[in-house]
């Protein structure tokens, strides 16, 4: 049977100053980050300073199975993925001490009597002395720590396990912490991208509805993308600009049909409708706190760099940059499309346009940045 490391006096000692100097440089180190890679490897390589030994691992629980977590020194980046895990009653040391809670001190691995896969683990990381310490928190076993010797055996006294039990309650919090951020950002993300399925699912149906502009939602997102990286807005923005872009129209699911598939010119009273969808573009979406960053483009595609656009007017850079940029693509992409009403002008003939326009419909920068990107945008 392996040694097992005293498990104290059931009053614990008063901790000494150099072990308080310790667990403070420890928990100042787990505090600053809640990536659970980043928390695991600078845990191990803390309890391995600590403790002034060579080598380390932390495993962590996964059913009836261990996942290794970090190690000191690293293993290398290619280190199989099939060896990083293992049956918890194959490693009959850690096993011990998980299910005691208490550590469990090894003196000298060499002459030990271990299972086959302790024994390879040892010989393929020349490991002499081990303390295997248990993750524990609130009684609940999230895994264990492993510190050890390779230059010959050394003796672990209880200041040393003491020490050990006290870095082990700060690792158990800071992983559960990181698992807990790891968790909720997956969640998160599963979350964003139910909801950009169903904007897509929106855009879908809009452009069902109004099938002369089948594709067109595709295009323009995928260019005004394209364009908007190209004039440097932040990698954080462009989803929002994504999700704008898609809902453009979203506005127009109010208007009748009788006006959306009018083959002729609008009247003036029909023109009023329809101008009125960017509002209830912003009426619908400003209902939905997740797409309140996204509502630039529907609200604001419609205004003019002159002024003279709708709904409100705007004037120059008081339109949202996001919406300036679509309001180019936007047109580029109308114009060089068949409607029913006219046949689809050539690309030379719609960039043409997009100049003449440019300090009058468009921004000038955004022209300029969509004349120099021109060729491949969308493509």
């Amino acid at each position: 049977m392996p040694q097992e490391a005293s498990p104290g006096p059931a009053i614990p000692r008063q901790a000494s100053t150099r072990e308080l100097a310790t667990l403070l440089e420890v928990s100042k180190a787990l505090a600053a980050s809640l990536d659970l890679e980043v928390v695991m490897q600078t845990a191990i390589e803390s309890a391995v300073a600590a403790l002034e030994l060579e080598t380390g691992a932390i495993y962590l629980l996964d059913g009836d199975e261990l996942r290794l977590g970090a190690t000191t020194p690293p293993l290398p980046a290619d280190f199989p993925d099939a060896l990083r895990r293992a049956r918890l009653a194959d490693h009959a040391h850690l096993d011990a001490s998980i299910r005691d809670g208490r550590p469990l001190f090894l003196a000298d691995a060499a002459s030990a009597p271990l299972t086959p896969a302790e024994r390879a683990v040892v010989e393929a990381r020349r490991l002499r002395s081990l303390l295997f310490v248990p993750l524990l928190l609130r009684g609940r076993a999230l895994g264990a720590f492993i510190v050890g010797s390779q230059d010959g055996t050394r003796a672990i006294g209880e200041q040393q396990v003491d020490l050990c039990r006290m870095l082990a309650a700060e690792i158990a919090l800071a992983v559960t912490n990181a698992q807990l951020f790891e968790s909720v950002e997956r969640a998160r993300n599963e979350l964003v991208a139910a909801y950009d399925a169903t904007l897509l699912g929106w855009s879908l149906a809009l452009e069902m509805r109004d099938e002369e502009t089948n594709g067109h939602t595709e295009r323009v997102t995928r260019a005004t993308l394209e364009l908007a990286a190209a004039m440097g807005l932040p990698a954080t923005e462009l989803p929002h600009v994504r999700r704008g872009a898609l809902l453009h129209d979203i506005g127009k699911m109010v208007v009748p049909d009788r006006i959306l598939h009018k083959t002729g010119a609008l009247s003036p009273e029909e023109w009023e409708i329809m101008r009125r969808h960017p509002e209830h573009a912003r009426a619908f979406l400003a209902k939905i706190d997740y797409l309140g960053p996204a509502l630039e483009i529907p609200y604001c595609h419609h205004e003019r760099w002159d002024g003279d656009g709708y709904p409100r007017g705007l004037r120059g850079e008081e339109i949202p940059l996001a919406a300036r940029i679509f309001a180019v693509v936007d047109v580029f992409d109308a114009l060089t499309s068949d409607r029913p009403y006219r046949a689809a002008r050539s690309r030379s003939e719609a960039l043409d346009y997009i100049r003449e326009q440019s300090g009058r419909h468009f921004d000038p920068a955004v022209v300029s940045a969509f004349l120099a990107h021109a060729k491949p945008l969308g493509s």
